[in-house]
Order: structure tokens, then C-alpha cells, then sequence
């Protein structure tokens, strides 16, 4: 197959990402392989976000600016939706991708054409920079993850997630929580998700941790928990709601658990 039957366009939401949008940018202009097209989707920023992009000369970055704070989910649609190529990348303004991560997907994706999402490990800021080598890239192979193991724990976020631009998804914009979850979950009970076991961004945070749309961890269980519901409720599985509220209430007690003994 011609490799330029795959081409790539990246959307990235931001808002107020004056500290890191430059290096969330340049990590994707410095790939080995270039994405097409980056299209920015600044959610009415009142720092220098939309000067900071602008200064970055590239003919590849498509900026659009919000009226109004929308949020991610918003955001992200709107690049699925005026994204160009035949793939799209999702990258989040305080993370940044691996130099070879576009020539690495591009290596398994061509191999496997039966793949419409597909998502990787990750790293966070301050871990030695992952180097792959030849041994790895023949050894690895990509894994199809069941619908049962997205639900209970993708290991899979949105900066690491690849989808086809035939996936014919958008995110849930009613959802402000967990919404990335929900997305990768349909992805999965549509056309399946693969995995791949290489760290090919870096997260400017720890999922969960506090500063991100994530930061507040009883919203993002609510988020959750609606997920589930929406899940048991679109596979007629009603029967099943009481028992994943309970599971999400009994991590959610954990993990404050954890917190406090830490």
C-alpha cells in the first residue's frame, strides 16, 4: 500500500496554554514523519495563546478561535470534523508527542488495515525519553482490546488515541467528565481498539491530578458513572447499572484512600 494513502491531521484544543502551546506545537512540526495539517482550536483564550501559535510560522497549523469557552469536547469536534486526512491524531496543549510517534503508526498501520482506532502507552514530563529500536518495532505488535477492558480501565487517553476520519464519532459535548472515555469506549464497540505497548507522548500531567479538566476527581467519577449508564442503557444491559455505580463509588473510596496514606 501507498503510504500516502495514510495522512494525518492533528487537532489540539487549548485554552489559556500560553506556558506550553509552543511545545505541544513544535513537537508535532518536529516529527520524522509531518502531520499535513495541525489544526488549533483555541476556546476563547485570554492570555497570549493566539499570539504565541501565530509566531509559529507553518503553513501546515489551521487555527480557529472560539467565541465563547465551549470546552474540549466541543473543541475536538471541531477538528474531526474540519479535519482534511485520512487520519486524526488527538493532542492535548500541555502534552507532547514522541519525534517518531506518526512514523511509528504509520509503520503498524500499514500492516494492519483493519484498524480504525488505535491508541498507546504514554509518559510523563520528566521520564527518559522512550528510544525505540529495531528489536522493539519487529517484536511489538498491536493488541485488539475487548469492549470489557476499555469500560473498566482503558489504558488508553486522548493524546495517545488515533482514529480513522471514517470512524464517524464525535464527542459527547453534554459530557464535561470522562467524556474522552466515553469516546474511546464507542470507538471500541463500533470498530474495535487496538494498543500498542510504546510511550509515544508525554503528559504535561498525571491523569486525575489537579489542573486539568480532570482535576476534580468526584466530577470525573460522576462523569464516569454516567458513561457506564449510558453504556448498560445502549446495550440494553439496565440490569447491570447498580453494579458499575458500585464499582466506580468503590474506586473512587480507594483512590481517596490512597491519596491520604501517600
Amino acid at each position: 500500500m501507498d503510504k500516502n494513502k495514510r495522512t494525518f491531521s492533528v487537532v489540539i484544543p487549548v485554552y489559556n496554554g500560553e506556558k506550553y502551546i509552543q511545545n505541544a506545537l513544535k513537537s508535532c512540526l518536529m516529527q520524522t514523519v509531518l502531520p499535513d495539517e495541525i489544526i488549533v482550536i483555541d476556546d476563547a483564550s485570554t492570555d497570549q495563546t493566539e499570539f504565541l501559535i501565530k509566531q509559529i510560522q507553518s503553513d501546515r497549523i489551521v487555527y480557529k478561535k472560539n467565541g465563547q469557552n465551549k470546552g474540549p469536547s466541543f473543541c475536538r469536534n471541531i477538528g474531526i470534523q474540519s479535519a482534511r486526512y485520512s487520519w486524526i491524531l488527538f493532542l492535548d496543549a500541555d502534552d507532547i508527542f514522541h519525534p517518531q510517534k506518526i512514523e511509528i503508526l504509520l509503520h503498524f498501520l500499514l500492516q494492519n488495515e483493519q484498524i480504525k482506532a488505535i491508541g498507546h502507552s504514554f509518559q510523563l514530563t520528566g521520564q527518559h525519553l522512550f528510544e525505540p529500536d529495531e528489536l522493539q518495532m519487529n517484536s511489538i505488535k498491536p493488541l485488539k482490546l475487548s469492549t470489557g477492558q476499555v469500560l473498566i480501565s482503558s489504558p488508553i487517553v486522548t493524546p495517545s488515541l488515533a482514529i480513522s476520519a471514517a470512524n464517524g464519532l464525535l464527542f459527547d459535548e453534554s459530557m464535561f467528565y470522562a467524556e474522552d472515555h466515553d469516546f474511546i469506549l464507542r470507538s471500541s464497540e463500533k470498530h474495535g481498539v487496538w494498543y500498542l505497548d510504546l510511550p509515544l507522548c508525554t503528559l504535561g500531567r498525571t491523569p486525575l491530578s489537579p489542573g486539568g479538566m480532570s482535576g476534580n476527581r468526584w466530577l470525573m467519577r460522576k462523569g464516569e458513572i454516567n458513561m457506564y449508564i449510558a453504556y448498560c442503557r445502549r446495550n440494553h444491559r439496565v440490569a447491570a447499572i447498580p453494579f458499575f455505580v458500585l464499582f466506580s463509588l468503590l474506586k473512587h473510596a480507594r483512590s481517596k484512600m490512597v491519596k491520604r496514606n501517600n
